[in-house]
């Protein structure tokens, strides 16, 4: 309880801060005298100071988190109730965000009404980047594996076209305009472009790998483990002393973003665009794919089982925690659902760290939209990467409120955006958090269904279920006692869950 009543003491201080922002901005605007970017600069201060920590944070936190939950993956722990999960995790996160993209695409929430935001980050400057569909096909397998690990923590690489009359360049924004047939005229030259910004997509596939042969290696890799498991604690207590900032942050960050606008009627049109995409996402998520999965892949009523976890998912859309919801998850799914408690006490702590459908379609969209909003039309290859860091990010997401602010300056990084762009989303993020989170947790109870009917085989090989204990580990095997191991993936994932 008294971790709940922190959480919604922060939510309140939270909205509070977005309040005081909206009132401090529309006091302090004057339509008839627009502020100077230097005056604006030192409103948003504050603001700026928490992007930063933010930033700062990001590293150890993602690299930390993801190596720490797929270590305790090794094979003599799930077997394959580990690989079946994990695989269709990734498969139903990947649906989420393709679906977020595909709407966010189609309805162009960021094109209903042009929005001013140089003077709340100044003039948003994209190098034009002019490459083949192989080019960005390349690029994105390149900075999978990026040849300077060290060198991806603040720079990143890629391939663009340049073309030249004789010895006389074509201008990028030109070239961009012309058709093939044009730029066949012209002498065409690869070059690589180095531009500042951290490689994510780079240390998250290098962090997915060393968790698995970590897992893999067992007692040798004991010692790795334990330290990105301290890491790991390290980094999400400090990022909770940053989200403790956010109050304050968010209140300048708004404020420099209305005293900015030149019409605040607008800047609502546009919102309402983007809060529809999500939701109208979320719904189409909830209602159609994962009860269809329930249905083809589970064999069971989706309405019936969706009747059965009514509390936990009304718990998760009150506390926006998963982290809160997951003993009454565990408790809807094995007594209501009948849901066999040798899948319940693995799948959902293991669901709620990895397995983040609604947040990785809500930072497929948000993403996009404010590309959207700064006039900045993503390519095929950025589009790509939204959707691979998206999923990724959503994996080594923090156990804290609102972590979606820290995955979402990821995916902007990722695009090489600024990170500070969050705050046009900001205004409405609480309300949606709460309705992603409901979303997770209700995509990890469909999960339970489906992979205690895909593994039916290897449980009934295991013999009858035995008891669970009081504090909710696993026995996936018919030996007396818990394993240890199992044990270690219970109570990491009770501490690291997503929101």
């Amino acid at each position: 309880m008294a971790k709940i009543s922190k959480e919604n003491l922060l939510l309140l201080f939270t909205v509070l801060g977005v309040v005081i922002g909206i009132g401090l901005g529309y006091s302090l605007r004057d339509p008839s005298q627009a502020w100077s970017k230097r005056h604006l600069s030192y409103l948003r201060f504050p603001g700026d100071l928490f992007v930063q920590m933010l930033k700062m944070l990001i590293l150890p936190m993602i690299m930390s988190s993801i190596i720490t939950s797929l270590a305790s993956l090794d094979s003599g722990t799930a077997g394959r109730l580990g690989i079946v999960s994990m695989t269709y995790y990734t498969l139903t996160t990947f649906s989420a965000v393709f679906l977020g993209i595909v709407l966010v695409t189609v309805i162009k929430p960021g094109k209903w009404t042009t929005t001013n935001v140089e003077d709340l980050v100044g003039h948003v400057k994209t190098t034009p980047c002019v490459a083949t569909a192989v080019d960005t096909v390349i690029d994105l397998f390149k900075s999978c594996f990026p040849e300077n690990l060290i060198e991806a923590t603040f720079r990143s690489q890629k391939v663009c076209l340049k073309f030249f009359n004789g010895s006389t360049e074509i201008p990028p924004e030109i070239a961009m305009t012309m058709s093939p047939e044009q730029r066949a005229q012209f002498t065409e030259v690869p070059e690589k472009i180095v531009s500042d910004g951290m490689n994510i997509l780079g240390l998250v596939v290098f962090s997915v790998a060393l968790g698995i042969v970590i897992g893999i290696i067992g007692e040798d890799g004991k010692p790795m483990k334990n330290f990105f498991k301290s890491l790991e604690a390290c980094s999400m207590k400090l990022i909770g002393w940053v989200i403790m900032y956010s109050p304050i942050g968010i209140t300048f960050l708004i404020a420099a973003q209305i005293v900015g606008m030149k019409d605040p009627g607008q800047e609502l049109h546009r919102l309402m665009g983007y809060v529809i995409t999500v939701i109208l996402g979320l719904l189409i998520h909830a209602f159609v794919i994962i009860p269809l999965l329930c249905v083809v892949l589970a064999r069971r009523n989706p309405i019936k089982f969706v009747g059965g976890m009514a509390q936990a998912l009304l718990t998760a859309l009150a506390t926006s925690s998963s982290s809160a919801t997951l003993p009454l998850s565990i408790k809807c799914c094995e007594e209501n659902n009948k849901v066999d408690p040798r899948v319940t006490r693995f799948v959902l702590p293991l669901g709620a760290t990895i397995n983040m459908d609604g947040t990785a379609l809500y930072e497929a969209v948000a993403a996009i939209y404010i590309s959207q909003c700064v006039g900045n039309d993503l390519s095929l290859g950025e589009v790509i990467l939204v959707s691979l860091t998206a999923t990724l990010a959503s994996i080594g997401a923090a156990g804290i409120p609102q972590a979606g602010i820290v995955t979402m300056i990821m995916v902007l990084i990722a695009i090489g955006l600024p990170t500070n762009l969050f705050i046009l989303i900001f205004p409405v993020d609480f309300m949606l958090d709460r309705l992603r989170t409901t979303v997770n947790v209700h995509g990890d109870s469909i999960a339970t269904a489906v992979i205690e009917r895909l593994c039916e085989d290897q449980l009934q090989k295991g013999g009858h279920h035995h008891d669970t204990n009081d504090q909710g580990y696993s026995m996936l095997s018919t030996n007396a006692s818990p394993d240890p191991k199992r044990i270690t993936i219970g109570n990491n994932c009770e501490n690291s869950h997503m929101l």
